[in-house]
């Protein structure tokens, strides 16, 4: 698996999973840098993507540099999927999953990933009446 995003997310969102689940060796995380060029950033995501293994690719902002580098990997053929708009509720389950990474696991996971961002205020709120 491998995290993308601008700057240091990436790492921060690898670190703080692990702090949760512990040691994640198999999960890359890669940042897009200010003097990084698209080819350059695609250079350095290729290299983290093992061919062996079906990869998955949690990227930061959909339509963002890292989201369309990645999808420039999947569509030459590289055994990737992409999933944008991560977050860490949605990163914890992935690297905790042993499910094949196929559509039902994309799904799952983005379905999770959309339950996790809650109006908690209006929640409150609601529970209070």
């Amino acid at each position: 698996m491998v995290v993308v995003s601008h700057g240091g997310l990436a790492d921060a969102m690898v670190a703080a999973a692990s702090m949760i689940c512990g040691d994640l060796e198999r999960v890359t995380p890669v940042g897009l840098d200010p003097t990084d060029s698209p080819e350059t950033f695609g250079e350095r995501l290729a290299a983290a993507i093992d061919d062996t293994h079906p990869t998955l690719i949690l990227s930061d902002l959909y339509g963002g540099t890292p989201h369309n580098v990645a999808c420039v990997l999947a569509q030459r053929g590289r055994a990737v999927r992409c999933i944008s708009g991560t977050n860490l509720g949605l990163l914890i389950e992935a690297v905790s999953t042993s499910e094949e990474l196929d559509d039902q696991l994309v799904d799952r996971l983005i379905s999770l990933a959309r339950e996790g961002v809650v109006d908690v205020t209006s929640r409150l709120s609601l529970s209070r009446d």
